[in-house]
């Protein structure tokens, strides 16, 4: 009896250890059976970068994923026009703005025509908003604006359509510079199985200056800066977003004061940033799982630092790059992801991971930025990648890769809809897309590419054979190695001749 003691605890363990994006309890219960000890742990899938201080935390507690609330003791808040009416204790109203003090629940219904809830209760208090058709404009601040507590909750309820929206300028009322539509000091969940609607023509949409957790609701934000904004960490398990930042990024975090913090993690949801400046930007970017749409003015995907300075180091096809960053990375492990970029496509200004996944990428189509444009190793393991752009600055995977890849320039450029196609020595399919740009550079890896074989790239009238003589089959620049010469058979620094 004693072997079986030891190995069912043991057991245990291992199955904790291997289960993932999952979520854990906001306190503990009085007993664990181990089917609770099971559902409560997470880890990370992706590749982790060994030289980031990056500390990422892929759990949801069952709070963040709690919908449901006890309506015999929630406060009734009833909006009508610019009257607040206040059923139950904890919150009081004057001249148009709700104060919330103390923990509980709160269930707003109705319209205020201009006003604000402020959550302004004490630091151990966990405060609950339920939005149940709410319609709350602020003319000059954030219609929801979190001072002060341990942890707020916005719930999206069932079946109902919640629309916050402000009118210019904010005037600030204290020391804090509120900026968004949503505006929290604290930590911030937003769940639910409702619809909320954010439109602002001057400020952020959402804003946490801690962490920002979305786990389900339908968000259709439209922002003229940043659309959702988290200073310690951006979370994402479930939802459907639609963001249009028009001079903002779609998302983003990054945190000057704290190296181990500022990361976006993404395990699941449908995501369509149909106009951003930056699609998506952190100093850590971690994708597990979900359906990931970016249109962007600049960079889709970009792994930057809040300190990161630009420099001129002669690298990349001889024009200015970012030194190498050792706390940012970009890593891939899962789900679907499109990015149509001006600016770079795929661009940690650290290390890259690929593991899993399907990745398309429509690149820019001038010379002065690149479809895929990394400064320390870009490493393929896994997944179908597939990434279309210009010469001028393209790069290939890096030597490290355990999973073949080629980058092939072309001798001329394709227009936008025309196929990229990639069949092996039998005339059989391995891989195609169709980019909505002109490109000229193609960078192709999937789990199907042998080292060894001969395969054959179909770019409209472009016809050409590759034989994938190394990990890395190259006539451009491979990894760091300096700019490629460009066009067919001429291979760059560090290169394989296809």
């Amino acid at each position: 009896m004693k072997k079986l003691k030891i190995f069912i605890p043991f057991l245990l363990f291992i199955m904790v250890v291997f289960a993932g994006c999952s979520l854990d309890s906001e306190t503990a219960p009085a007993e664990t059976t181990a089917a609770a000890v099971i559902e409560t742990a997470s880890v990370l899938t992706a590749a982790v970068s060994p030289t980031s201080t990056i500390i990422v935390d892929p759990e949801f507690t069952d709070r963040d994923q709690k919908t449901t609330y006890d309506d015999t003791s929630a406060v009734t808040v009833t909006l009508d026009g610019s009257d607040i009416q206040v059923t139950g204790d904890g919150a009081t109203a004057s001249n148009g703005v709700l104060t919330i003090t103390k923990e509980g629940t709160y269930v707003v219904t109705g319209n205020l025509t201009d006003g604000q809830i402020v959550v302004a209760a004490a630091d151990s208090d966990k405060i609950q908003i339920v939005l149940s058709g709410a319609t709350i404009n602020c003319s000059d601040n954030a219609p929801i604006y979190v001072k002060s507590a341990d942890k707020v909750f916005v719930t999206l309820n069932e079946n109902t359509v919640n629309t916050l929206t402000d009118s210019g300028t904010y005037v600030q009322t204290d020391e804090n510079n509120v900026d968004g539509v949503i505006f929290s000091k604290e930590d911030l969940t937003i769940n639910g199985e409702g619809t909320l609607n954010i439109t602002t023509s001057d400020n952020h949409g959402i804003v946490s200056k801690d962490d920002l957790v979305i786990s389900g609701g339908i968000y259709n934000i439209t922002s003229a800066d940043d659309a959702l904004s988290g200073k310690n960490s951006v979370k994402i398990k479930d939802g459907v977003i639609t963001i249009d930042s028009s001079a903002g990024k779609g998302m983003t975090s990054k945190n000057a004061d704290d190296n181990t913090k500022g990361y976006v993690y993404i395990c699941g949801g449908t995501i369509t940033i149909k106009n951003s400046t930056e699609g998506i930007e952190g100093t850590a970017i971690i994708v597990e799982d979900g359906t990931i749409n970016i249109t962007s003015s600049d960079d889709g995907l970009n792994g930057a630092s809040a300190s990161a300075a630009e420099t001129d180091t002669g690298v990349k096809g001889g024009g200015a790059a970012m030194q190498n960053d050792s706390n940012v990375y970009v890593s891939i492990s899962g789900g679907t992801i499109d990015v149509n970029a001006a600016g770079d496509g795929l661009d940690s200004n650290g290390n890259l991971y690929i593991s899993g996944g399907t990745v398309t990428v429509s690149g820019p189509t001038n010379s002065g930025n690149g479809a895929l444009d990394y400064n320390g190793s870009a490493d393929v393991s896994g997944g179908t990648v597939v990434i279309a752009g210009s010469t001028g600055m393209a790069q290939s995977f890096s030597e490290t890769s355990t999973q073949a890849s080629l980058l092939y320039n072309l001798t001329s450029s394709c227009a936008a809809g025309t196929e990229v196609k990639l069949t092996d020595a039998s005339g059989n399919k391995v891989v195609s897309y169709t980019p909505d740009k002109t490109y000229q550079s193609v960078v192709i890896s999937t789990p199907d590419l042998v080292q060894g074989s001969t395969y054959t790239l179909t770019c409209g009238s472009q016809t050409v054979e590759i034989p994938l003589t190394g990990v890395v089959t190259s006539n451009g620049q491979t990894g760091m190695g300096g700019p490629g010469q460009g066009g067919q058979g001429q291979p760059g620094q560090g290169g394989q001749r296809p």
